[in-house]
C-alpha cells in the first residue's frame, strides 16, 4: 500500500540571559490552539517556551496521541511538560459548535418580542391586540406600518406608542371607540415617531381623532414628531383633557367630506418644544372647539393655545380660529414663535372671523419677551364686548395684518387693552382709518406702551406702504383709543401732541420700533492665549439695532492703539451665528490667529450697527505664551544632552498703514520679546509626578528664536525618560511645553531579542511516489527576527525525540540513506540555501550547530528538506523537540 509519511516538528526556544557571557536562553509549552507569534524576552528575565505543530496528511487523517515533553538547555536545564495537541478536524468542529451557539444567540434576539430599551415589539395589530391584553405592557414599538382598520385598541395611563418612523392607518368612521381611543381620568399617553395616515391623504378616516378622548377628564395626550395627513378626518379628540405636542410634526388636514372637521375638539393645546405646522381646511366652522366646563378639567371654561419657550407653531386654516363661547387665550412664551394665517387657505366669509360666536368672556393674548408672532388675517380679531387684552414684552416682534378692516372689533362697552413692554417692533395694519379698532369708554387706558430707549411710532397711510407718513419718538405713552381718535391719559409721562394724534387717526398701519442709536458701553476682555492666538469676548449695547459688524483690533504697542493703521491684525466679525446678537445688548467671541509667540499685544473693539459706528473700547493687554520649537535628547549609557529652540519672532503680522482696503499680508513678525528662563524637567513617568521628575535648569542662548541646552547627568542605564521644558515668558510666568508626541529617550544598554518559531510542520507527499521525488521532505519557510539592537548568533543545541514514531526512525547526517528502512535525512536551510545545508540529528547535545549570525532588525526564514527512505510503508508521525541557543555575537 502506498503510504505518505507525515512528521511533525516541535521547535523550542530557549533564552537563557546570562549578564557576563551575554548568552541567552528561551523555553515555553504551547498547545497548539495558542498563536505562533512568540514571546519575546530582553534585559536579564529568563523565559521559557515550547510548541508543538501538526503536518496534515493530504492522503488521510490519522489520531496523534497525546505526549509530554522533557526539554534540555546547553546552560540550564528546565523541565516543562507540553500541553495536549488537538487535531484539525477538533478544532474546526469546536469552531462549528461555536458558531451554532453565535448563530443561535443572534436567532434569540431577532425573535425577541422586546428592544434593548424594553419596548415589546409590534409587528402587526393582531399582535398589538394580544399585548394590550397584558396590563404591564405599557410601551410598544412599531416594527412595520400596521392598519388598524376598524378595530378598537384601548390605551392606558403611562403607555408609550413608538411608531419608528411606521405608517398607522385607520377607519374609526363615526365611532369613538374604533381604532386608538382612551377613557381614563388623569391618564397621560405619549405616540411618538408616527405617521398616521398616506401622503395622499388616504386612511386617517373618523372626527375621532387619532385617539379618540372619551368622556374622562383631565387625560393628557402627548404627540412627538408625528405625521398627520388626512381629506377625511380629525386629529385630536380629547374634549375634556390637553395635548401636548413635542419634537417636528406635520399635519395636513384638508378635505371636504364627512370627517374633515375642526383639527381639534379640546380646550387646552400646547407646543412644548420643536415646530409643528399644521394646515386646517375643514367642513365645519373652525379650528378648534372647545366644550368642557367640567370641574375635574383644569382647562374647564377656556380655549387654549400655548407655544412653550422656544417652540414654534404654524398655522394655516380656513376656519375660525375658536368655535365656541368660552374664554380663549393665545400665549407665546420667551423666544417662541406663533405663525397664523387665515388669509391663504381662506374659503368662506362667515369662517374668516377669529372667533366663530360672539365673546363675553375675556380674551388673553399675551407674547413674552423674544417671541416672534405673525397674524394674517382675511377680518379683524372680533372682540365685541369681551374683556382682557394683548400684551407684548421685551424684545418681541409681533405683526398683526387683516386684510378688510381694523385689528380689532369691538362695542363702545368692551375694556380689551394693548400694552408693549420695550418691545423690538409691533406692526398692526389694516384697512381702516385708526388701525386698532380699539373703542373703549372715554379715558380709560387701553393702549400703552413703554421703551428701554426712545420707541419710534410710525405711521402709514394703507396697510400696504413702505414710506411711513410721520416718525414720532416717544420714551413711553398711555392712550386712550375710541375708533378714530386717540387722546392723552392725564397720567401719561410723554404725551403725544395734537399733530401726532391726528397721525394716528389717519393712518391704516401702525409701527411701533425701538429707536437706533451707535452702539456704546463697549466691553472687551482677552482670554485663553496659546503661543500664537488669543480669544477674545467682547460685548455692547446696541442701542435698538443689533451689530452688523464687530472689529477686533491687534496693537503691538499701547501708544499705536486707536488707529487701524498702526493695528497688527484685524478680524472683523459679520456672521453671527453661535453668538448673541440682539437690539440690546450682545456678546462677541472671536479667536485670533497668525500671532507672535511670547510677546505682548493690545486688543481694542469697534462694533457697527443700523445707526454707525461706535468708538474704540479700551485697549486690553495680553501675553502670547512661549513656543517650543525642537528639542532632542542625545543619549549615552547615563547622560543626555537635551538640546531646543524657542521661537520668538515666527508669527505674520498685516500692515494696514494704507488703509483695510490696501493691506498687505504675511509681514515677518520682528517684535518678539526674549525668554526669561527654562527648566529642563525629565522624569521616568511620562504623567511627571512631582516626587519623580527632575529639574535642571539650561542655557538660553541668542537673541531671537532663542537656544537652550543643558547635559543631565548621572541617569540609570537602559532606563526610558521623558522631557518637557518649563519656560518663563515675557511676562513672567511659567508655563510648561513639550512636543507631541512627548519626547522620550532611553539610555542605551544592549538588548538581545529574537523572534524565532514555536512549531515547523514538514512533510513528505503521496504524489511523489514512483518518482525520483519519491520520499522528498519539504516544509514551509519560517520566519526568524533579530528584534533587538545588536547582532545575534542562532544556534541548535539539542534535538530530541518525543513518541514512538520518531523513536522507530533513525536520524541520518548524509542523504545516503537505504531504501525501504526507516531512515530519515533531515536538513535545517536558512533563507532555502541547500548549498549549505545542517543536519538534524540526536548528537547535537554534543555537537551543537551554529544556524546563523542576525544583524540588528535584521530577518531571515529557516525550512526543512531532506528525504525519508521509507516512504511505501504505513505513514508515520515522528515529533521532535529541538532547542534554540541566542548569543550575543562574538560571545
Amino acid at each position: 500500500m502506498k503510504k505518505s509519511i507525515h512528521l511533525i516538528f516541535i521547535s523550542f526556544i530557549i533564552l537563557m540571559i546570562f549578564p557576563i557571557d551575554w548568552s541567552y536562553a528561551i523555553e515555553t509549552t504551547h498547545s497548539i490552539e495558542e498563536s505562533s507569534s512568540t514571546e519575546e524576552s530582553s534585559q536579564t528575565t529568563e523565559v521559557t517556551e515550547s510548541t508543538e505543530e501538526e503536518a496534515v496528511s493530504e492522503s488521510s487523517e490519522l489520531p496523534i496521541d497525546d505526549s509530554s515533553v522533557e526539554q534540555e538547555s546547553s546552560e540550564e536545564e528546565i523541565t516543562v511538560e507540553s500541553e495536549k495537541i488537538t487535531d484539525d478536524s477538533s478544532i474546526n468542529n469546536s469552531i462549528d459548535e461555536n458558531k451554532s451557539e453565535i448563530n443561535s444567540k443572534q436567532m434569540l434576539r431577532l425573535d425577541a418580542a422586546q428592544d434593548a430599551d424594553g419596548f415589546w415589539l409590534v409587528d402587526s395589530a393582531a399582535t398589538l391586540t394580544e399585548y394590550l391584553k397584558d396590563s404591564q405592557k405599557l410601551n410598544f414599538r412599531l416594527t412595520a406600518n400596521i392598519d388598524l382598520g376598524s378595530n378598537s385598541f384601548q390605551l392606558k395611563d403611562q403607555m408609550i406608542i413608538d411608531g419608528a418612523n411606521h405608517v398607522v392607518t385607520y377607519n374609526k368612521g363615526g365611532s369613538p371607540t374604533n381604532g386608538f381611543y382612551a377613557n381614563q381620568a388623569n391618564a397621560v399617553i405619549e405616540i411618538r415617531n408616527t405617521q398616521f395616515g398616506n401622503s395622499d391623504g388616504s386612511g386617517a378616516v373618523g372626527y375621532y381623532g387619532i385617539l379618540s378622548g372619551g368622556s374622562a377628564a383631565n387625560m393628557t395626550f402627548i404627540f412627538d414628531g408625528v405625521d398627520y395627513y388626512s381629506t377625511n378626518g380629525q386629529m385630536i379628540h380629547n374634549i375634556n383633557g390637553s395635548v401636548i405636542m413635542r419634537g417636528q410634526n406635520n399635519i395636513d388636514q384638508r378635505g371636504t367630506n364627512t370627517y374633515s372637521q375642526e383639527w381639534a375638539e379640546i380646550n387646552y393645546v400646547e407646543i412644548q418644544s420643536g415646530h409643528t405646522s399644521i394646515k386646517h381646511a375643514g367642513t365645519t366652522e373652525a379650528f378648534i372647539w372647545s366644550t368642557s366646563t367640567t370641574s375635574a378639567n383644569p382647562h374647564a371654561g377656556t380655549s387654549q393655545i400655548v407655544v412653550k419657550e422656544n417652540a414654534q407653531l404654524d398655522i394655516q386654516t380656513n376656519g375660525n380660529v375658536m368655535y365656541g363661547s368660552l374664554s380663549p387665550s393665545y400665549i407665546v412664551e420667551k423666544n417662541g414663535i406663533f405663525n397664523l394665517d387665515k388669509v391663504t387657505l381662506a374659503s368662506t366669509s362667515s369662517k374668516n372671523r377669529f372667533f366663530a360666536a360672539n365673546l363675553t368672556q375675556p380674551v388673553t393674548f399675551d407674547f413674552k419677551e423674544n417671541a416672534q408672532v405673525n397674524f394674517k388675517l382675511p377680518l379683524p380679531i372680533n372682540l365685541y364686548t369681551a374683556k382682557g387684552g394683548m400684551s407684548i414684552g421685551e424684545n418681541a416682534d409681533v405683526s398683526i395684518d387683516v386684510e378688510n378692516g381694523s385689528v380689532f372689533t369691538t362695542s363702545s362697552s368692551s375694556t380689551f387693552a394693548l400694552t408693549m413692554d420695550k418691545v423690538k417692533q409691533a406692526s398692526f395694519a389694516g384697512t381702516s382709518l385708526g388701525t386698532f379698532g380699539l373703542n373703549g369708554a372715554n379715558g380709560v387706558n387701553n393702549l400703552s406702551f413703554t421703551s428701554n430707549y426712545l420707541q419710534k411710532i410710525e405711521t402709514f397711510s394703507s396697510r400696504t406702504s413702505s414710506t411711513p407718513e410721520q416718525e414720532i419718538v416717544k420714551k413711553a405713552s398711555d392712550l386712550s383709543a375710541q375708533g378714530t381718535n386717540f387722546t392723552n391719559i392725564a397720567t401719561s409721562i410723554d404725551p403725544f401732541n395734537a399733530s401726532e394724534l391726528l397721525a394716528l387717526k389717519n393712518s391704516q398701519k401702525i409701527v411701533f420700533s425701538e429707536f437706533i442709536d451707535v452702539p456704546d458701553q463697549l466691553e472687551l476682555f482677552a482670554l485663553e492665549a496659546s503661543d500664537t492666538s488669543i480669544s477674545l469676548s467682547g460685548s455692547s449695547m446696541n442701542n435698538g439695532s443689533p451689530a452688523t459688524e464687530v472689529k477686533f483690533f491687534i496693537f503691538s504697542d499701547e501708544d499705536d492703539a486707536n488707529d487701524l493703521r498702526n493695528a497688527r491684525q484685524i478680524v472683523t466679525l459679520n456672521s453671527f451665528d453661535g453668538q448673541i446678537n440682539t437690539a440690546v445688548k450682545s456678546h462677541y467671541n472671536v479667536v485670533v490667529d497668525g500671532l507672535n509667540p511670547n510677546t505682548l499685544y493690545w486688543a481694542q473693539m469697534m462694533v457697527v450697527n443700523q445707526a454707525g459706528e461706535s468708538a474704540f473700547s479700551d485697549t486690553e493687554l495680553f501675553a502670547t505664551k512661549p513656543q517650543l520649537s525642537n528639542l532632542t535628547a542625545d543619549v549615552t549609557t547615563t547622560t543626555a544632552f537635551i538640546n531646543g529652540e524657542l521661537a520668538s519672532d515666527s508669527g505674520k503680522w498685516t500692515d494696514y498703514s494704507n488703509g483695510e482696503a490696501a493691506a498687505i499680508p504675511d509681514q515677518p513678525a520682528d517684535f518678539g520679546a526674549k525668554y526669561r528662563q527654562v527648566t529642563v524637567e525629565y522624569s521616568k513617568n511620562k504623567d511627571f509626578p512631582e516626587t519623580e521628575t527632575s529639574t535642571q535648569i539650561a542655557d538660553l542662548s541668542g537673541d531671537k528664536n532663542q537656544k537652550f541646552s543643558t547635559k543631565l547627568k548621572d541617569l540609570d542605564g537602559d532606563v526610558t525618560y521623558y522631557v518637557r521644558v518649563r519656560v518663563a515668558g515675557v511676562h513672567g510666568e511659567e508655563v510648561v511645553l513639550a512636543m507631541t508626541p512627548l519626547t522620550e529617550f532611553q539610555t542605551v544598554t544592549e538588548i538581545i531579542k529574537v523572534e524565532v518559531p514555536i512549531e515547523m510542520a514538514f512533510q513528505t507527499e503521496n504524489k511523489d511516489l514512483g518518482t525520483l521525488n519519491e520520499g522528498k521532505v519539504s516544509s514551509a519557510d519560517y520566519p526568524i527576527i533579530n528584534k533587538g539592537n545588536t547582532p545575534t548568533k542562532l544556534s541548535i543545541t539539542n534535538l530530541t525525540k518525543e513518541n514512538t514514531d520518531a523513536n522507530q526512525l533513525l536520524l541520518l547526517d548524509n542523504l545516503s540513506g537505504n531504501t525501504g528502512q526507516n531512515e530519515l535525512a533531515l536538513q535545517l536551510l536558512v533563507d532555502n540555501n541547500e548549498s549549505s545545508p545542517l543536519f538534524l540529528t540526536s548528537d547535537l547535545v554534543n555537537n551543537p550547530l551554529s544556524v546563523v549570525i542576525l544583524k540588528a532588525n535584521e530577518q531571515k526564514s529557516l525550512s526543512l528538506k531532506g528525504r525519508y527512505f521509507n516512504p511505501m510503508e504505513q505513514a508515520v508521525y515522528p515529533t521532535y523537540k529541538m532547542t534554540f541557543k541566542v548569543e550575543k555575537d562574538g560571545q
